[in-house]
């Protein structure tokens, strides 16, 4: 089940993706979290509990220099395009393989929790789960967009 959190897709149209300086964050979360679209914010998740942790693991973010926005009406969509096409975690030794990447508004670059809005769960797709046996583990996006919506 790949779905979208209510306070992402209501903030993401407050900015113009394109040319506003905001981050996206990425993070991966283990099994135990249950998706719920009523969870806003990034501390709504049971951090400690549900955030991968261990050697190699790390929040990323995907800067404006790296996205791109794309509105199709001829084919009846629209994505969010990462356009570096990967995010690598260098000898990752979660402990357990991942099987939940999520994507947070970075909230002004404040590192606060409280202040980064959700905006997607993704479980299903090529690259998930993703090994964290101590190898170094790549999400590749798709070339129409990490994101899209149709």
């Amino acid at each position: 089940m790949n779905a979208t959190y209510n306070r992402g897709l209501f903030r993401m149209g407050s900015f113009n993706w394109d040319t506003d300086v905001i981050d996206l964050g990425i993070l991966l979360v283990k099994n135990t979290y249950v998706f719920s679209r009523l969870h806003n914010i990034v501390s709504d998740l049971n951090i400690a509990a549900n955030e991968a942790s261990g050697v190699g693991y790390a929040r990323k973010i995907v800067t404006a220099a790296f996205r791109t926005t794309t509105e199709d009406d001829g084919n009846n969509w629209a994505s969010f395009k990462i356009t570096n096409s990967a995010v690598v975690w260098t000898a990752i030794d979660a402990g357990v393989d991942l099987r939940i990447v999520m994507f947070f508004i970075d909230g002004a670059g404040s590192g606060d929790d409280a202040n980064n809005n959700l905006l997607c769960y993704i479980d299903t797709g090529t690259f998930i789960p993703i090994a964290t046996n101590g190898g170094d583990a790549t999400l590749n996006f798709d070339v129409t967009g990490a994101l899209r919506a149709s």
